[in-house]
């Protein structure tokens, strides 16, 4: 996630940079100088985009409070280690940023003498998509706001409507605004990501770093890219010019329809853009209308994409593509129907499933309390079973309880390069697992060593060895003995996410140890 940046996302937290918006092209826009068949880059072609365009396009404005001063500080001191680690020392806005004057005396609404309370400023785009003023934007746009302006002109006179968020959608990054205005407020139509092909041209229209209504144009890239931040976005990549303050602005097709909502980029990189599909903001936007939040369906299963190795494992044909189950969360529909770790999807609702982001898709999209068929291999036979969806947890406590792992004394190292000890029942509580759990706790790790290279770190806990459970470090040993090479289901507990997988264990390769 280092490499990628959330354009406007990175400020967020203090002066985030907001986004701006979309251009779109219809057919009747298109004069016989410029065809799209015939020269799809003509610039007659974007400049009547742009003028259609641009009217529909906002530019938000937050403000929010900042953290006050720790005690001692003073709003010198404060605002001097502010800009030391958001912009390196001794250079507030950076070179060629803004730079930000500290806050006067007399902040409104506090007694006199009270010391002033620092307000973060951040840019972004939206597009209007109901003429009744209700405006789409990313999340993280507005997730701190204390107040939101939007604005529809470039014009200085112009003063800022307030805006009020009337619906979020963290899972997506998306955000609706709504707005009191007199203007006549166009609408921009939304467009089928799902025919999107790579190649197609596109424009882009934001606020990038505060400019105003900025257009930019290029191609689709790719299709189905993962996001590190949201695991229910396949974006869509372009080389359109996607700078921070675009935020939130509309990708628009040739006909003139918002296929995208620009969103990230990778900022070690130039022209690499990425934006959330318009079918999902079509799926969410009723949701969000209505009630101002999103329910998705859950089955309760976490699923990976087998390597080459373990699909061999799980007797799955040469060529085979489809996820495979790596944990069942207790008191899931999928514990109840029958579904165990190391199962493999084929088919959810006669659908085939490839990938386990089309598994994240297919059962978030479904309605909560349909019931769905889900075929798996499991032993290499095909088995069916019916799933009632239930609703998805909106947050992590809701699924499954968390506690950093306290690795305890070290056991003697095995061949694997790591050093396990028995998860009791008070280590187990610790580590927020539920009672009863079975495993070893891994307490080192060599560097370079098997287990290292399989993956395997301090903390995680292995809970089955070629698919059978581990029940104390003695058990451990002896599955280690009979073979070479190993399939372990571990529970791992990163950046403050429990997580489940399967990895496989060489132990002919040549340890790293000194």
């Amino acid at each position: 996630m280092a490499a990628w940046f959330r354009v406007c996302r990175r400020a967020s937290d203090m002066l985030a940079l907001m986004v701006a918006g979309f251009l779109l092209i219809s057919p009747e826009l298109m004069s016989s100088e410029a065809r799209a068949e015939e020269n799809p880059a003509g610039s007659g072609v974007f400049t009547a985009l742009a003028k259609k365009v641009v009217p529909s396009v906002v530019n938000i404005s937050t403000a929010s409070k900042m953290p006050m001063p720790s005690a001692g500080d003073s709003p010198e001191e404060f605002f001097r280690r502010f800009f030391d680690n958001f912009f390196g020392p001794g250079r507030p806005g950076g070179e060629g940023g803004p730079g930000f004057p500290f806050p006067g005396p007399g902040t409104p609404g506090l007694p006199p003498g009270h010391p002033p309370v620092p307000r973060a400023f951040a840019l972004g785009t939206g597009f209007i998509v109901d003429s009744s003023g209700l405006i789409v934007t990313n999340n993280h746009v507005v997730a701190e706001a204390d107040e939101i302006k939007v604005h529809f002109t470039e014009d200085p006179g112009e003063i800022g409507s307030d805006g009020e968020v009337v619906g979020r959608d963290p899972e997506l990054d998306i955000a609706l605004i709504q707005v009191k205005s007199k203007k006549d407020l166009r609408p921009l139509p939304l467009g089928n990501s799902e025919i999107l092909e790579v190649g197609e041209y596109v424009l882009a229209v934001g606020n990038p770093f505060g400019q105003g209504h900025s257009v930019t144009h290029g191609i689709v890239s790719a299709k189905g890219r993962p996001s590190p931040d949201f695991p229910l976005v396949s974006y869509i990549q372009t080389d359109a010019p996607i700078n921070p303050g675009n935020s939130g602005g509309p990708l628009i097709n040739l006909k003139g329809e918002v296929i995208g909502i620009n969103n990230a980029i990778q900022a070690q990189a130039q022209g690499i853009g990425f934006a959330i599909p318009a079918n999902l903001l079509k799926q969410v936007l009723p949701q969000l209308k209505s009630k101002g939040s999103v329910s998705r369906g859950f089955i309760g299963v976490l699923a990976g994409d087998p390597t080459p190795e373990i699909a061999a494992q799980l007797k799955m044909n040469e060529g085979m593509q489809a996820p495979f189950i790596t944990h069942v969360f207790p008191n899931s529909p999928a514990e109840k129907a029958g579904l165990k770790p190391y199962d493999v999807i084929l088919e959810l609702s006669g659908k085939p499933v490839r990938r386990s982001t089309d598994l994240i898709a297919g059962v978030t999209s479904t309605a909560v309390g349909q019931t769905v068929a889900m075929k798996v291999l499991r032993e290499g036979k095909e088995r069916e079973f019916q799933l009632k969806i239930a609703e998805r947890p909106k947050t992590p406590e809701e699924l499954s309880q968390t506690g950093e792992p306290k690795p305890r004394p070290k056991s003697p190292e095995t061949k694997t390069g790591m050093t396990v000890e028995e998860l009791t029942p008070s280590l187990a509580k610790q580590l927020g697992m539920k009672k009863g759990s079975k495993g070893v706790i891994v307490s080192s790790v060599t560097m370079g060593s098997p287990a290292f290279e399989a993956g395997i770190r301090t903390g995680d806990v292995i809970l089955e060895i070629d698919r059978n459970k581990i029940e104390n470090v003695r058990n451990f040993n002896a599955r280690l003995k009979t073979a070479t090479t190993h399939l372990l289901r571990i529970r791992r507990f990163r950046a403050g996410s429990e997580t489940y997988a399967v990895i496989v264990l060489d132990l002919k390769k040549p340890s790293g140890a000194g």
